[in-house]
């Protein structure tokens, strides 16, 4: 019964680490480049994750189900970096705004 246990812990470890780097890479890809930058990066997850079932005799269920979560990581990492990308982005330019604000003379307007 113990090394059962072992077996099925080993692979909720595997998933949950496939699940992390996939994440953080899609986070990566997100915050520097366009979004077809997910095709080959969606095609290279899929093949390692089939590479690492077939290496350690996983089911077919597991494997598909393992490349499936790291796709789905990635896609989400890569929404979760392009938000912070945006929202740099823009606190950047608000920043740059009030700093040019605050430098800048009064608007005077012209009489009519």
């Amino acid at each position: 019964m113990d090394r059962a246990y072992q077996g099925d812990a080993r692979t909720v470890l595997t998933f949950i680490t496939f699940g992390l780097i996939s994440l953080l890479a899609g986070m990566v890809l997100g915050q520097r480049f366009k979004v077809l930058a997910v095709v080959p990066a969606t095609a290279a997850l899929s093949l390692m994750a089939t590479g690492f079932g077939v290496a350690h005799s996983e089911g077919l269920g597991r494997t598909v189900l393992l490349a499936a979560l790291a796709v789905a990581s990635l896609q989400i990492g890569y929404l979760l970096g392009v938000g912070i990308r945006y929202a740099l982005a823009a606190t950047r330019a608000s920043g740059l705004q009030t700093a040019s604000l605050r430098g800048s003379e009064p608007v005077r307007h012209i009489a009519h």
